[in-house]
């Protein structure tokens, strides 16, 4: 009887010790699966982040200096999900979108632009400014350099700059495609103004300069022949000094 009992016990125990075992491995597994979840919706996440901003800069990028920090970290994190998806060949068909996507020229900057609407512009400024975000968090984990985020941020500060000066750029050449020079002039020396007052060094802005330099030359150019068959050409040299005075309020 007593060797009954205590094999009872001994079997009472021995399911115990299995049950809590089996419950143990049960609740280990369940731990992994939503660990894996979680972080697989972090990298999910992270990756439409930084898609969205590649997306952005797509119509108005002329230097490929973010996109190339982008999509380092784009296709890192895209590889880094291969681990955890449920669908690797969906995320497989992403990275080979982005790599195809990374190998596209940027776009040659265009002095004689399309006009933006209010809704563009306003969307251009907000997508630049969680960019300068986003380039900020990469510095702060090392992804890039000092110099290379300083450099990046510059390139943001024009493209900022550039749509800024979309509308006044498109109405000034509007008017000099017209024939209205006077008008073409006013608004080309309002765009000198602010481009001078403007600390940002880019390339895109030096073009941006020629240009409009080129065009002032054009439009001038009679007024200049006119002042060299001037009786006083001092009077006809001081006429046209005035005619380059940007206006006030401008």
């Amino acid at each position: 009887m007593a060797t009954l009992q205590i094999l009872t016990i001994a079997f009472l125990i021995i399911i115990v010790l299995l049950s809590v075992v089996i419950g143990s491995r049960a609740h280990q597994k369940e731990k992994e699966i939503t660990e894996r979840r979680v972080k697989q919706l972090q990298l999910s996440n992270r990756a439409d982040r930084v898609e969205q901003h590649i997306r952005g800069l797509k119509d108005i990028n002329t230097d490929t200096i973010a996109t190339d920090v982008l999509y380092d970290f784009y296709l890192d994190t895209l590889r880094e999900l291969l681990q955890y998806t449920d669908d690797p060949e969906k995320i497989e068909i992403r990275i080979a979108t982005a790599e195809e996507g990374r190998d596209t020229e940027a776009l040659i900057f265009n002095p004689e632009p399309d006009l933006f609407s209010f809704q563009e512009k306003t969307n251009y400024k907000e997508r630049l400014t969680k960019l300068a975000k986003m380039l900020l968090y990469l510095r702060r984990k090392g992804r890039i350099s000092n110099t290379h985020y300083q450099a990046c941020y510059e390139y943001l500060r024009w493209l900022n700059l550039w749509i800024q000066l979309n509308r006044q750029m498109v109405q000034a050449n509007k008017n000099f495609a017209g024939g209205d020079m006077r008008v073409a002039q006013t608004l080309y020396g309002v765009i000198l103004s602010h481009i001078k007052s403007d600390a940002t060094e880019r390339p895109e802005k030096n073009t941006l300069k020629n240009f409009i330099t080129e065009r002032m030359k054009e439009i001038l150019s009679p007024q200049i022949e006119a002042m060299k068959d001037s009786d006083n050409p001092e009077e006809a040299l001081t006429e046209l000094m005035h005619d380059l005075e940007v206006p006030k309020g401008h």
